[in-house]
């Protein structure tokens, strides 16, 4: 059996040695047998030419030996023009297996020679399509993915004709053209220039290439070979070793808290694509919480909130209007992660905080609002502050020239794995559910009796949101409740959440010009589950939290809950209703509370070494639900608490202690819950000071 399958090579083919066009004794004028399985030189058997394949290619098994994979990205193999001579009858032959569809119309054949070329294509929803001028024949069904199929077809003064594995589609019965016969070259799994991508994507042409495994291409003189295939019966071959295509989201094994920095493979082909070696980063909460926060490069790092079943959700990242005239900028167009990185900037078994900096460009990289004397575009970065409780504060900060333009920062976005479709993720008749600090919650389906890309309200001043993912561990947000306008103009926080058909092939939005995707794709409808792809169920505003010298600043609270909306009204009042710390008794002073870091700022008196009394003014309506505390100057080693007179359980705090320019800071995380007045006593242990 041929080599495993993973994906396309990249294949410039240029040739060791011209040799005279003719053909075997078989009749073949051209054959490549792929067998090679190693190397970067293949052979055309029919006139005993050797190939040189640039800048590399992959092996893996075939129908018959081994078979070249194509990368997807840019694999190719051109035949020098006079090494193949196509004359006025001809068969073609050849065993493929994708491993995705291509986004434009991409060859598996192509002999641009004369007024009236023939191709032979695969389409975008994986249908083989043969033309010979104006003659074009289309199969009935697509070619199934990571299966063997064998595609034949021929031409001759009848006309063209397609068979896909070994059963003839429709015959075209329009005049036949005449085959060029004069010297061209023949393009193989790659379109020579740039065509329109269609669904959405027009005006910007692509390049594509096959992504699969290619074997036993032959090309035949006449059509007799044509007319032995068709009577054969079809064949089963055993399905190629195509490496497993999953959005990466570290070891299977569980995590303990914290941000740990993580290559994140994907599959060998898109890996090799990247240049540099910048780890990724994923955010774990332990074995009692199993889900993770995942910053990977194929999504340009923005965040993602990843389930216990494996089910994937962004809340989106700042998007700018169309200024640079190549879509939305927004990090969604950075494909190649240029203008954005991820850095982990604490991580103690009290908390951990990872920086996400992105600027949010067009597809053609340029940014938006650029000031032509400094240079500057927009800039934005997210610090997300996590805590053992599976709770994270998402801070966003964008600087621009311009913060009175049409901008979002925070969507819904289900993020697919191929061979996911929205209906997979999302339960039309539960999609999710919405509170506001009034109390008042709603549960939500999709409604699709409205017209299409409908935006409909959800509740007044909505600012708690359940996403259900078909998990018991769901993605939710708290927004900023903050007085003033939000970007839909409107009062203090809102969620809008979509309804109505956006797809002719689901029921809900499904598109797939993110995330992975390289090329300079600015939109596009997804037709199959052939690769990654996402939908979108609301969009949420909120007035910012603070804007100032050119930047703005939101906030809202995010992670993954077993509970409904309605249930994380405490969480939310302990963030934004959050009691008055007092320092009652020690050499410790401060106390104010800080929104960005769901935390309590407090100083430490240098070289004291006494306790710190303090209490916290909790209530219905100013609850605890988990308190962080930070105190500059900590000068012991370790930490005991008291809570409320009695001492909490090592399982019941955690501390963190970090090294600073100028002195050592103590966070303290503590696992409580509090609807009434409570002290806090912290006894430093040890008089030793950090170095």
């Amino acid at each position: 059996m041929k080599k495993r399958i993973a994906f396309f090579a990249i294949l410039l083919v240029v040739a060791n040695s011209l040799s005279v066009a003719g053909k075997d004794a078989t009749g073949r004028l051209m054959y490549f047998p792929f067998n090679e399985n190693h190397g970067t030189v293949v052979h055309n058997l029919a006139v005993k030419d050797s190939l040189q394949v640039l800048p590399s290619c992959y092996w893996t098994e075939g129908v018959d030996g081994s078979a070249v994979l194509f990368n997807g990205f840019t694999s190719r193999l051109i035949i020098p023009a006079g090494q193949v001579q196509i004359g006025h009858s001809f068969t073609a032959d050849l065993f493929f297996a994708p491993a995705s569809y291509p986004k434009s119309s991409c060859p598996i054949l192509y002999y641009h020679a004369g007024q009236h070329p023939f191709s032979l294509e695969i389409d975008v929803h994986g249908r083989v399509t043969f033309s010979v001028g104006t003659q074009k024949i289309i199969s009935d069904n697509p070619v199934p993915l990571r299966k063997w199929s064998r595609i034949t077809c021929s031409y001759d003064a009848r006309g063209a004709r397609l068979a896909l594995n070994h059963v003839e589609s429709n015959v075209v019965d329009t005049v036949p053209h005449p085959v060029p016969t004069d010297s061209a070259e023949m393009w193989i799994g790659r379109t020579p220039a740039p065509v329109a991508c269609p669904y959405e994507n027009k005006e910007i042409p692509l390049l594509c290439s096959l992504d699969g495994a290619l074997d036993e291409l032959q090309i035949h003189d006449g059509t007799a070979f044509y007319d032995s295939i068709i009577r054969l019966s079809p064949v089963s071959y055993k399905a190629p070793a195509l490496e497993e295509r999953r959005l990466p989201s570290g070891p299977k094994e569980p995590l303990g808290f914290g941000s740990w920095y993580i290559p994140l493979k994907y599959y060998k082909q898109w890996d090799d694509q990247w240049r540099g070696e910048t780890p990724d980063v994923v955010v774990a909460f332990g074995r009692q919480l199993p889900f993770r926060v995942v910053f990977w490069r194929g999504i340009s790092y923005a965040p993602c909130f990843v389930t216990e079943k494996d089910n994937w959700m962004s809340n989106e990242f700042i998007e700018r209007m169309k200024v640079t005239h190549w879509g939305c900028c927004e990090s969604m167009s950075d494909k190649h992660a240029d203008f954005s990185s991820v850095r982990i900037l604490e991580n103690t078994p009290a908390r951990t905080v990872v920086l996400w900096r992105n600027a949010p460009v067009g597809v053609n990289q340029q940014f938006p609002y650029q000031d032509p004397e400094t240079q500057w575009g927009d800039w934005s970065e997210e610090t997300y502050v996590f805590y053992p409780d599976g709770t994270g504060v998402r801070k966003m900060v964008v600087w621009s020239s311009n913060l009175t333009d049409w901008y979002e920062w925070c969507q819904s976005l289900q993020v697919l794995h191929p061979g996911q479709r929205p209906e997979d993720v999302l339960d039309k008749d539960r999609i999710m559910s919405v509170a506001n600090m009034k109390g008042e919650s709603r549960t939500f389906g999709w409604e699709f009796a409205v017209r299409t890309m409908q935006h409909l309200a959800s509740i007044p001043q909505a600012n708690i949101q359940v996403t259900y993912l078909r998990s018991q561990w769901n993605p939710f947000l708290i927004l900023d409740d903050s007085a003033g306008k939000n970007e839909a103009g409107h009062d203090g926080p809102e969620i809008v959440r979509y309804a109505g058909r956006w797809s002719d092939y689901s029921l809900f939005p499904w598109r797939n010009h993110w995330p992975v995707t390289q090329e300079y794709v600015i939109g596009r409808y997804a037709v199959t589950a052939d690769g990654p792809s996402h939908t979108y169920t609301a969009t949420q505003y909120s007035a910012p939290y603070e804007v100032k010298d050119g930047r703005m600043t939101k906030l809202m609270l995010c992670g993954c809950t077993d509970k409904d909306a309605a249930q994380l009204l405490p969480l939310a009042k302990s963030w934004l209703r959050a009691p008055a710390l007092t320092v009652l008794d020690g050499p410790c002073e401060g106390g104010q509370y800080d929104r960005t870091e769901r935390a309590y700022k407090l100083s430490y008196r240098p070289g004291a070494t006494d306790a710190v009394r303090l209490r916290i003014d909790a209530s219905a309506e100013r609850p605890v639900q988990g308190l962080c505390l930070i105190v500059d100057g900590w000068t012991g080693r370790d930490v005991r608490v008291d809570f409320n007179g009695k001492p909490l359980r090592a399982e019941d705090y955690r501390v963190g202690l970090l090294r600073q320019y100028d002195g050592q800071r103590l966070v303290l995380w503590l696992n409580v819950q509090a609807t009434s007045p409570r002290t806090i006593v912290l006894h430093p242990q040890s008089a030793d000071v950090a170095e």
